[in-house]
């Protein structure tokens, strides 16, 4: 079965649709958070609350908690730093293509290095920004391939490749 250029235009359009209808328009989810506890908490002051029933607190220490916590914005890396780091990763793949292609006795060493720098800003950016997949699709994508290759890589230098 051959793969025509028009079905692939065709698939790229539609995860580029699936991608736009997954972002969410407006505000983040912690601020929709912070909406229904306001909410909650002007309904809980203007009317008169149920009394708790006895012996419930005993099953369930949470169901103490009378009023839930603001949501903070907590964002770790800002998206330019975020994209500094994986500008720098692109750049540590291609000094790892060129010390492959060195005929240097040092040279498969410093790969194996730099391809293990690689995988550690891989995971670095992972847990710098867990929620990037779902806040920016393009980034999250970007890294999954990063990792991808990177993990590639790993099989193919292990399996002797390139010895």
């Amino acid at each position: 079965m051959k793969i025509s250029p028009e079905q692939i235009e065709a698939l790229k359009l539609q995860q580029q649709q699936e991608n736009k209808a997954k972002k969410v328009d407006g505000a983040a989810f912690g601020e929709f958070l912070n909406q229904e506890v306001q909410q909650g908490a002007a309904q809980q002051n203007g009317a008169a609350s149920a009394p708790p029933v006895p012996g419930l607190q005993a099953m369930n220490p949470l169901l103490q908690v009378q009023q839930a916590a603001q949501v903070q914005q907590t964002s770790q890396v800002s998206e330019s730093e975020f994209v500094g780091k994986v500008e720098d990763l692109f750049g540590k793949l291609e000094s790892y293509a060129q010390q492959l292609g060195s005929s240097d006795e040092g040279g498969l060493k410093q790969a194996y290095s730099t391809l293990e720098g690689i995988q550690g800003g891989v995971e670095a950016l992972k847990k710098d920004w867990p929620g990037v997949e779902s806040e920016n699709p393009e980034l999250g994508s970007i890294v999954s391939e990063l990792e991808t290759v990177a993990v590639t890589e790993q099989i193919k230098f292990n399996r002797g490749d390139y010895v």
